[in-house]
């Protein structure tokens, strides 16, 4: 059986987008996701983009996280990337989403 090392939720923003994929995309991420979930950090595709914001990154989609109460990951944006660097408006809008997720959800605070 697959023990989680992570679980992970999700801000409307980011389901939303995650629903506007096209079905190539949709199970790129959410495959990264699930093995995300089973390896943790050893996971290869994740980069530390500072600030306490983090990017999942199988091939051309990006998902923009944090992590929160021992084993929950936040994840805020998701967004097909057309460049290597993550773009500063990417960056500052899934600390939005996620701030105002963790606000609605204040037990993940603790």
């Amino acid at each position: 059986m697959d023990e989680l090392l992570f679980t992970a939720e999700y801000t409307s923003e980011a389901l939303e987008q995650l629903s506007e994929l096209a079905d190539a995309e949709y199970l790129k991420i959410t495959k990264a996701i699930y093995i995300f979930e089973r390896v943790g950090k050893k996971y290869k595709n994740i980069n530390d983009l500072g600030n306490g914001l983090f990017e999942l990154k199988p091939d051309n989609v990006r998902a923009y996280f944090k992590y929160a109460k021992n084993k929950i990951i936040i994840v805020g944006l998701i967004v097909l990337k057309k460049t290597q660097k993550a773009p500063a408006r990417f960056i500052k809008q899934a600390h939005l989403n996620i701030d105002k997720y963790l606000q609605e959800n204040k037990e993940l605070l603790q």
